[in-house]
């Protein structure tokens, strides 16, 4: 689904010298596959899902989609931003249809669809709530219900609930994976937190300080559905978040 070969991506900073965020990233994902990304800050994670999106260009590399090159954004990869993006003046509703009122759709059918979506990231009741009036979380399920609406077979997740409280963050990681284990869309899920990505996660690829490039892929190898409550004192989850944790702190060898 994704083929990433080579991929390097260099910035001119203000001072006008080079900065490399990434360096020599090749990586497949399967379709339907649920891949983390964990790294220490400023390795990359965000550029890398960004040149995925096609909102920035690679220096070096390349990157495919079910075998067709990245040249720009398109509406089979689908981002979730951990800033929610949402537009103020416009209602939850008014969110999640404004992309299939762009492509086209009817009214009916956009608000039929909508209003499915807001049920399934169990906001119904507030459709016409406007986001000043929402908490974190239910924003990030806004923001969640208005990607899926126009359908991507790739959802590219940045941190999406890195600004979320523990309680709101782990309750929405159960809710991705529940609309994830219906759909099997392909995720590429960027994220600081070990657990976070055992807990959801096929594999994990850990980077190495910048520039990022592949430390290290971990197979989680969990099987699913995954409930918290029995992963919690499974043995095998505990070694996976122990043995990630030791891996991120590893000294890292000169590439």
């Amino acid at each position: 689904m994704i083929a990433i070969e080579g991929l390097s991506k260099s910035f001119e900073t203000a001072r006008r010298s080079s900065h490399t965020a990434l360096a020599d990233i090749s990586l497949n994902v399967a379709a339907g596959e649920f891949v983390s990304i964990l790294g220490p800050s400023g390795c990359g994670k965000s550029t890398l899902l960004y040149i995925v999106g096609g909102f920035v260009p690679p220096t070096e590399g390349t990157v495919a989609v079910n075998g067709k090159p990245v040249t720009g954004p398109g509406p089979d990869r689908g981002p979730v931003f951990q800033e929610f993006a949402l537009f103020p003046w416009k209602t939850v509703l008014g969110n999640v249809m404004y992309g299939l009122l762009e492509r086209g759709m009817a009214r009916s059918k956009a608000e039929e669809r909508a209003r499915a979506l807001i049920g399934l990231v169990h906001l119904k009741g507030y459709e016409h709530f406007y986001p000043k009036e929402l908490s974190g979380g239910m924003k990030q399920r806004v923001a969640i219900a208005r990607t899926l609406a126009y359908g991507p077979s790739i959802l590219l997740m940045d941190e999406p609930f890195g600004a979320l409280d523990a309680h709101t963050r782990t309750g929405l990681q159960n809710e991705l994976l529940d609309i994830w284990e219906r759909d099997r869309k392909t995720v590429l899920f960027v994220t600081h937190s070990v657990e976070e990505a055992v807990f959801l996660s096929d594999r994990v690829v850990v980077l190495t300080r910048s520039p990022g490039r592949i430390k290290q892929t971990v197979a989680i190898g969990l099987s699913r559905p995954r409930r918290r409550a029995q992963l919690l004192v499974d043995r095998r989850y505990q070694t996976l978040v122990v043995d990630i944790e030791r891996l991120m702190d590893a000294p890292e060898e000169a590439p």
